[in-house]
């Protein structure tokens, strides 16, 4: 796949999400922004970027030079005009790194995995996000920005698959509120 074909897919896959948020999957919306949070600190530590927010241009960071086709970025940012101002900031970091990630010669340094996967995967489970107060704002369930690069030595995140997440947000939502509830805010009978 060239750096061209490989951004049209993921800006395909972007557009197709639904942004609205629900928060039913606010739990597993969490885990796995803590396992993007783990991955861009451990690209941030790699390749020494100079950045105090783990929403960054990593793609730009690792090889300057490679970067999305800007009409496919506008095109998706009108796409998502109305998700909020943290969609548009971290939409076209995504495009350049899938630009960078299809560029021949260009390998995964050992140890490191695609950093954006977990985000578009937080995003294909309901929508994204706003970030108040330090915190990124999921709905029923936020996390804290503050110390993401301490997560480098965390656990990989284990179960990417939807019976796993699902899993994830039935015991999240009957933890914290005794039942399961439903992306109408209503319990699941």
């Amino acid at each position: 796949m060239t750096p061209d074909e490989a951004v049209q897919a993921v800006a395909a896959r972007l557009s197709a999400i639904e942004w609205e948020r629900h928060g039913d999957q606010a739990w597993s919306k969490a885990a796995l922004l803590k396992e993007y949070f783990r991955r861009a600190a451990r690209w941030a530590a790699a390749y020494e970027c100079d950045t105090k927010v783990p929403f960054f241009d990593i793609a730009l960071c690792v090889d300057p030079n490679v970067r999305a086709q800007q009409g496919v970025v506008d095109e998706l940012l009108d796409k998502v005009r109305s998700s909020g101002w943290d969609i548009r900031q971290v939409v076209p970091f995504i495009l350049h790194w899938a630009a960078l990630s299809a560029t021949p010669g260009f390998e995964y340094p050992a140890g490191l995995e695609d950093p954006f996967e977990p985000l578009i995967g937080m995003f294909e489970r309901g929508g994204g996000f706003h970030t108040e107060n330090g915190e990124v704002n999921l709905e029923y369930k936020s996390v804290r920005m503050a110390g993401w690069r301490n997560r480098a030595d965390d656990p990989p995140m284990a179960g990417f698959t939807a019976e796993a997440l699902d899993e994830i947000d039935r015991t999240g939502s009957l933890a914290q509120f005794g039942y399961v509830i439903g992306p109408d805010g209503q319990p699941i009978p």
